[in-house]
């Protein structure tokens, strides 16, 4: 193990040229990283790294309540916690907006870790689901857009069984936006998780955080260093449940974006491929997957409620 430190907290700290690298810019019909060139990183801000329909509203909801110690939101969650590489809004306003936040700010993005810049001593929260969960749930996402993206593509066909096959087998490529495979899935969670040992990265699983979202919470909490007494965890606990986010949908999606604000949430469960796949749909899945990816890391990257090893081999 070389270049590497252990600090006084016992994790470990990598030496300059172990830090990641931004090398690849990825460009798409509603995306661009080129838009990070413009960006003015703050000693203390947070930036939740996930790829789409694993989690992302809901861990920015959590830093929201925390941060700003509300239980309702002022204001479109998105506005107040943007996602810089989305070409929607201009870059400009975007960073103005940014610019004028006196609080501590927390920044979206569904890029990997190559295509954006790394700050050090900065906070990152990684947050990954089960790989064909987050298929499912971005396909009815996606099938809920009033403006949604071209459907003329394999992995969106009508039969969901032939669309997931479509994903399961397409290629990742290289600097493309919006990449919709499993491979692009695994590369996002590669990204990052190669850098596990870096003290300032923080992963959390879908499947945890249902199980137990108030150890979530009180996690996210001590990571920003946010102290919350038993009562206030109980009222974050209910602000950000399935029920509730679902109920308010409107503070954290743009109603003109989505037919059904409230099905921007779909239904919340994991395991809901297993209603729809055959027995050898899953058999090429994990074929596919175990391709990719180490036994250990499908076992992660699949169901969480495993400890996130920061040890580097080799």
């Amino acid at each position: 193990m070389s270049n590497v430190t252990l600090s006084e907290s016992g994790r470990m700290e990598a030496s300059d040229a172990m830090l990641p690298q931004r090398t690849v810019t990825y460009a798409g019909p509603r995306t661009d990283t080129n838009r990070w060139d413009l960006f003015q990183a703050r000693e203390n801000d947070i930036f939740v790294c996930t790829p789409p329909k694993c989690g992302t509203t809901w861990t920015q909801a959590i830093c929201a309540f925390l941060i700003l110690d509300t239980n309702r939101l002022e204001g479109i969650l998105g506005e107040i916690s943007p996602w810089i590489d989305r070409k929607g809004v201009s870059v400009d306003v975007s960073m103005e907006i940014l610019e004028a936040q006196t609080h501590r700010r927390f920044i979206k993005t569904h890029t990997p870790l190559d295509g954006i810049p790394y700050f050090a001593n900065r906070v990152y929260l990684m947050v990954y689901r089960d790989p064909r969960d987050a298929y499912f749930s971005q396909r009815n996402h996606l099938f809920n857009m009033v403006n949604p993206p071209n459907f003329d593509i394999p992995q969106l066909a009508a039969n969901p069984r032939d669309g997931f096959r479509a994903w399961l087998e397409a290629p990742f490529e290289p600097g493309a936006g919006e990449q919709r495979s499993l491979e692009a899935f695994v590369h996002h969670f590669q990204s990052f998780w190669q850098f596990r040992h870096l003290p300032n990265f923080h992963f959390f699983h879908y499947s945890d955080m249902k199980k137990d979202l108030s150890a979530a919470i009180q996690r996210i909490a001590d990571i920003l260093q946010i102290q919350i007494s038993t009562k206030r965890l109980e009222e974050l606990c209910q602000a950000t449940s399935f029920d509730e986010m679902k109920k308010n949908a409107s503070s954290f999606v743009r109603k003109s974006a989505f037919k059904n604000e409230e099905s921007f949430f779909s239904s919340g469960k994991n395991k809901q491929w297993e209603d729809v796949l055959t027995h050898e749909d899953i058999q090429d899945y994990n074929r596919r997957i175990n391709q990719l990816l180490s036994p250990a890391e499908v076992a992660w990257l699949e169901n969480g409620n495993l400890r996130v090893s920061a040890t580097i081999e080799g």
